[in-house]
């Protein structure tokens, strides 16, 4: 390289510097969303822990990835025939009993009366990692006539309604994180906003492909292993997806911890959005669950912290220039230290965790020795 290649390079280099030179501190954005969508107590356990933060002035907003067949009774399952399977068949079942579906839909359109973000989750809970982009199409399609109950042979209740229109769902997260070419090409085509089916680095700040931001889970420690910011990946590291009432309480303690370890971190550093994922199942008696409880109150309220949906994220991203999200990733701004008060609060769990992970392996050895 020439003199003069060296000196348009120190250029540009010192022009993005002057330019990040300029950018404010990101805002620390929690996103915490649910895959699922069936269990009808859930919806409304959803509904009312968020209605308790926001009377104690910590308000948090859930994205709800809803599989399809939620919206179809099992009566009705015949409507749907998934791409490659037998018509009526699906991997995690239908809606029940129409009672069961008054009684979602009614939550559903709640939840979103409130800021909640609705999204898809597919139908039947396949894995399309090989499907092409028209048979993504044609669940998509599927989704939209379970969602907008497009024909009689639904027979949902006419009191049974949407209250948004479907143009609203505008995220993604595929079964199983089970992506490919053909996926993208579909959300592309048919104008979907983001896609939370990847994984990235914990510092990396979303970006955007063909018009789609890419939201990623990503890998933490939990218990001296590694896990996806995802309740079934703690399943599957903690107990080999097996439930373990016996150790809930060190679960959902390295889970907490591991939850604080992931704020912390970007808190202070580049600020890069915290992606969390958890089910409408019960995993692990619960534990899981109740940590992420325990995280939203420990974070959400913070100086700085939006504990928000996806879509709200998505807003987020597109009014910011190229410049500056490389800004906002390269940590180009003032950073921020732990409140003192939230620095110790968080100090706690993390300690916690050792100490009660420390005390099972004790209790487990000891087990060992006297077989």
């Amino acid at each position: 390289m020439g003199i003069r290649g060296i000196l348009a390079m120190l250029a540009a280099s010192m022009a993005l510097s002057a330019a990040h030179a300029d950018v404010t501190r990101p805002p620390q954005f929690v996103v915490m969303a649910f895959d699922g969508g069936i269990n009808v107590q859930r919806w409304q356990e959803l509904a009312d822990f968020s209605a308790a933060m926001q009377r104690d002035g910590k308000p948090v907003h859930f994205t709800i990835f809803v599989s399809g067949i939620a919206f179809v009774e099992d009566a009705n399952r015949n409507v749907y025939q998934g791409p490659g399977q037998w018509r009526g068949h699906s991997g995690i079942g239908f809606g029940g009993k129409a009672e069961d579906m008054h009684k979602r839909i009614g939550l559903i359109n709640a939840m979103y009366a409130n800021g909640h973000d609705i999204a898809s989750h597919a139908n039947g809970h396949f894995d399309g990692t090989r499907w092409t982009a028209a048979q993504w199409e044609q669940e998509f399609a599927a989704y939209r006539a379970m969602f907008e109950n497009a024909s009689p042979m639904y027979s949902r209740d006419a009191a049974d309604k949407l209250a948004f229109p479907y143009a609203k769902i505008i995220g993604f997260r595929a079964p199983f994180l089970a992506k490919g070419p053909g996926l993208y090409e579909a959300l592309q085509r048919l104008g979907y906003r983001y896609d939370t089916s990847g994984i990235a680095l914990a510092d990396q700040w979303p970006h955007k492909s063909d018009g789609v931001w890419h939201f990623d889970l990503v890998q933490l420690k939990v218990g001296g292993r590694r896990a996806l910011s995802m309740d079934y990946n703690f399943f599957v590291a903690q107990s080999g997806a097996h439930n373990d009432p016996r150790h809930a309480d060190v679960y959902r303690a390295q889970m907490l911890a591991s939850y604080l370890d992931y704020f912390r971190t970007n808190y202070t550093g580049n600020r890069a959005p915290l992606n969390i994922g958890h089910h409408f199942e019960p995993l692990q008696s619960g534990a899981y669950n109740e940590a992420l409880k325990d995280f939203a109150r420990q974070v959400c309220g913070l100086p700085e912290v939006k504990c928000v949906t996806y879509a709200e994220l998505a807003d987020f991203m597109d009014a910011q220039t190229p410049e500056t999200i490389a800004a906002y990733q390269a940590g180009s701004f003032p950073h921020a230290e732990m409140p003192a008060m939230t620095a110790a609060a968080v100090a706690r769990p993390v300690a916690a965790a050792a100490r009660v992970t420390r005390t099972a392996m004790r209790a487990t050895r000891v087990a060992r020795q006297r077989h």
